[in-house]
């Protein structure tokens, strides 16, 4: 894919962004006595989206942080060196007056020089985005945000977590290189533990995504100190979690924002499903030429109003008999 093609998006990845597009602001209302607000997008992608399902142009994380208001003070934005330079001309050019700066390379290389230029605002309430594919992000990374702060809570920290790319890739060629990377992520092997389990059949799939995650959120409350930390899983249509997205916060008002928005994209999220699913079927309508025979409509959806979400906590992965 040439790095001027506009990268497709699913239903799933734009619910992501509409809770992101949500927190933001409310981030900053309850920041509001902080003269500086810092938000870091550590893997914060293409200057060009557009979603799968209807062919409209998706407003990435760092429009979304821009775009907020009350608004951040302070913008980092990581990526790639193939696509840094795209997604800075783009942004200068929609946002000519906006505090920001796009930081080329793998996060993982410099996140530490990046905050060390930042560490006279350490005091700053801070959030980070780590939207990750599969296991890119290192566990030194995320400590080094969780250690930014010299003042108050730590650093609000939201990671994509894929078990399901994780699984897929310790099936492929380069099984070797994928399990290196899954134990930078965690920090720790003991991630295996959980991958023998599957391999052996003593966990189902969906368990071991659940423990695949839970395991993240561990070592985010008991090795970094965070308070509080939430899983919401993303799912296809055949209901199985694509990735989930985990929440770390030591605030008490970060943790009540990001309940109630998370429960609001449970809510939502059957209907953004049914209408990815409605498309799909209209292309393949229009690929056999029975365009005209057939009108899809979408159903009322059966869920309004239903709390499809509650918050979990978090076990000790080494209480499981097969640990």
């Amino acid at each position: 894919m040439s790095r001027n093609t506009p990268r497709e998006w699913s239903y799933w990845t734009e619910n992501k962004l509409q809770i992101l597009s949500e927190y933001l602001p409310a981030f900053n209302v309850a920041a509001k006595k902080s003269h500086e607000r810092i938000y870091i997008d550590l893997m914060a992608g293409r200057a060009q989206n557009i979603s799968r399902s209807t062919g409209e142009e998706i407003a990435g994380s760092p429009r979304r942080a821009l775009e907020t208001s009350p608004g951040f003070t302070r913008n980092i934005f990581c990526e790639l060196p193939q696509n840094a330079d795209q997604l800075e001309a783009d942004l200068r050019a929609r946002f000519p007056r906006a505090t920001f700066e796009v930081v080329p390379g793998d996060c993982n290389d410099t996140i530490g020089v990046t905050l060390s230029r930042y560490k006279s605002l350490s005091k700053a309430p801070t959030f980070a985005f780590i939207d990750q594919q599969a296991a890119e992000v290192h566990w030194t990374t995320l400590q080094k945000l969780a250690e930014f702060k010299s003042y108050g809570t730590k650093a609000k920290q939201w990671i994509l977590m894929s078990p399901v790319m994780i699984a897929r890739g310790t099936r492929g060629t380069n099984n070797a290189m994928v399990r290196k990377r899954v134990t930078q992520l965690y920090g720790t092997d003991d991630w295996l533990r959980i991958q023998r389990a599957k391999e052996r059949r003593l966990i189902t799939p969906k368990e071991y995504r659940a423990e695949m995650v839970n395991l993240i959120r561990y070592r985010l409350a008991e090795h970094l100190g965070y308070s509080y930390t939430h899983r919401i899983p993303m799912l296809m249509p055949n209901r199985t979690e694509i990735y989930d997205m985990v929440f770390a916060t030591d605030h008490h008002a970060g943790d009540n924002i990001m309940r109630h928005l998370y429960k609001k994209a449970a809510q939502r999220e059957p209907g953004m499903m049914e209408q990815a699913v409605l498309r799909a079927k209209e292309e393949r309508i229009e690929k056999s030429g029975q365009e005209g025979l057939f009108e899809l409509e979408p159903s009322e959806p059966k869920v309004s109003g239903e709390i499809l979400w509650q918050p979990e906590s978090h076990w000790d992965p080494s209480t499981r008999p097969w640990w």
